[in-house]
């Protein structure tokens, strides 16, 4: 009586059980379809490792291999290239790389802007396949590993020794391109032209006029920090070599033999003269006033200051101006070739090793040159010619630890004068306080227009 009086009581209690259980069922059937498909998905997962450890050489079930091409992005609608880029800024917002990720993100949202709903539902959507259940796609996901391994590879790479141009020309070898979209959208493509729609010439001639024949390297740099397309254009030799040539002339002398590894490294060691600014100094001298005729104890002493600049073209040519104004008033004076106050002096220079020769000549009327008017007679006597004067300059080229080449240091400096046949030669006292080192100063006005590209 005990025993079935207790086996009713349990079956009782089964049945209520299972009946409760039913009806929390019946209540929440969304809830245990997704905790089924969870624990799905985990054995799925578990079962994939276990497969990775025991057949390390092998690959998984899921994931077969496929051959994907560089022509693969573009046979891919839309949607795929959409998701392969939001699946690759989720891997990379995973490796805490939120601004690489950003950047994906944006991109593929410009595509679809819904594109985060789609890849959300097309994941957890079930479908009859294995790859449709797991919202796979075999073409997408190999783009996006392929994506993820380069990215990893340039970030986390150490490029301290390594030489960027060789580097970035095995990765322009796997894509076969210089230049790519930022933006995959059609209607750009058909509105507007693209730096890679140019052909290579062109763009190797347009970079020859942004260098031009002042020889603007900077921008030349500037255009090489946009990408590593522009990188390896910016590194072309016969760009270089052309600017090396144009600095020393027949100084250049031979690449092969000589110290430098190319002619980006000779133009970039090899002491030379900077040309976007004016080496600039400026001298100070004491004066004696005139005495006060009430107080002739009172000695009145004057300092003087004046500048000196100095303007080198690349074309050998040079402008000297010595004054008392301000360098932002002068500076304006020495942008031409040609200029027309006749206060400033024109010459050649060249560069032989670390030094700089200057000759510059100054030719001066004679000095009753105004008393000859048109039309009026003049007395037969000995013409008297005028005063011709030639500077012989020699300076030093000196690098400062901040900048190279930046200054430059008096050696020697002789004035010739020629005046009725009679030659006079005066060397000058090259002495610190009289000729201090000239230091240069960039002027960005200088480089602003292209009068000719390199040649």
């Amino acid at each position: 009586m005990d025993s079935t009086s207790g086996d009713a009581g349990k079956e009782d209690d089964d049945e209520s059980s299972s009946s409760s259980s039913s009806g929390t069922e019946s209540t929440s059937p969304k809830r245990s379809e997704l905790d089924d498909f969870r624990e799905k998905w985990q054995q799925e997962l578990k079962k994939e490792q276990q497969h990775a450890v025991q057949n390390p050489s092998q690959p998984t079930p899921a994931s077969s291999p496929v051959v994907v091409t560089d022509g693969d992005w573009e046979r891919l609608s839309i949607d795929q290239q959409a998701r392969a880029l939001y699946m690759q800024g989720s891997e990379l917002e995973r490796s805490g790389k939120v601004y690489e990720a950003m950047r994906l993100y944006r991109r593929a949202t410009q595509l679809v802007p819904d594109i985060e709903f789609k890849v959300y539902e097309k994941k957890h959507a079930p479908a009859p396949s294995n790859d449709a259940a797991t919202g796979a796609d075999p073409i997408v996901d190999e783009l996006v590993e392929r994506m993820i391994e380069a990215n990893i590879d340039e970030e986390e790479e150490n490029l301290e020794n390594v030489d960027l141009g060789l580097r970035f020309q095995a990765l322009m070898a796997r894509s076969r391109k210089l230049f790519e979209r930022a933006n995959n959208d059609r209607m750009l493509i058909v509105t507007s032209a693209h730096l890679s729609d140019l052909p290579m010439e062109l763009i190797l001639y347009i970079l020859r006029w942004v260098v031009s024949c002042d020889l603007d390297m900077k921008s030349l740099e500037r255009f090489a920090s946009v990408c590593r397309g522009c990188y390896l254009l910016a590194r072309d030799p016969e760009i270089w070599r052309h600017a090396c040539m144009r600095v020393w002339g027949v100084n250049l002398g031979a690449l092969k033999g000589s110290q430098f590894g190319s002619w980006r490294e000779m133009y970039i060691k090899r002491p030379r003269i900077l040309f976007h600014g004016c080496y600039i100094s400026r001298a100070s001298y004491l004066r004696s006033g005139e005495n006060s005729f009430q107080d002739q104890f009172y000695r009145p002493v004057q300092l003087v200051e004046y500048y000196r600049y100095f303007r080198f073209f690349a074309d050998g040519k040079v402008l000297m101006l010595t004054t008392a104004d301000e360098p932002q008033q002068c500076v304006v004076k020495l942008k031409q070739r040609y200029p027309v106050q006749n206060e400033i002096l024109r010459g050649h220079y060249r560069l032989l090793d670390d030094m700089v020769i200057i000759v510059i000549q100054r030719n001066r009327p004679p000095a009753n040159a105004h008393l000859h008017r048109p039309g009026r007679k003049v007395r037969d006597t000995e013409p008297e010619y005028g005063q011709q004067q030639t500077f012989y300059m020699e300076l030093q080229i000196v690098s400062t630890a901040k900048r190279q080449f930046s200054q430059l240091h008096w050696k020697q400096y002789t004035m010739v004068q020629l005046r009725n046949n009679q030659e006079k030669t005066t060397q000058f006292d090259l002495s610190t306080t009289k000729y201090p080192p000239l230091y240069f100063s960039r002027v960005k006005s200088y480089h602003q227009e292209s009068e000719g590209p390199l040649k």
